[in-house]
């Protein structure tokens, strides 16, 4: 029996702040998201250019493509982002 048709999409949100090992001094704290389903990846300085930029990579991935045959995914799927913020977040965002 094939596996139902999804209607969701996840999007995985991880925030970052300050220098990482091996970044120089013009590093700043950004969000990542990613999208295991689609295996795709994008990133912003602000809430809304990540959004922004969210909205971009699934038009990208999906625009075109037949999403169930490709992806097992109905058209314009549903998105969920998920996102974990370190405690001390609204002292540093």
């Amino acid at each position: 029996m094939p596996e139902p048709v999804r209607d969701t999409l996840h999007v995985r949100v991880e925030y970052f702040t300050g220098f990482e090992e091996g970044e120089d001094d013009t590093s700043y704290p950004y969000y990542v998201a990613s999208c295991e389903e689609i295996v795709a990846v994008t990133d912003g300085r602000t809430w809304n250019e990540l959004m922004r930029n969210i909205y971009e990579m699934l038009a990208a991935s999906l625009g075109g493509e037949d999403t169930v045959a490709v992806y097992n995914l109905v058209p314009d799927p549903r998105v969920v982002i998920i996102m974990e913020l370190p405690e001390n977040y609204a002292e540093i965002a």
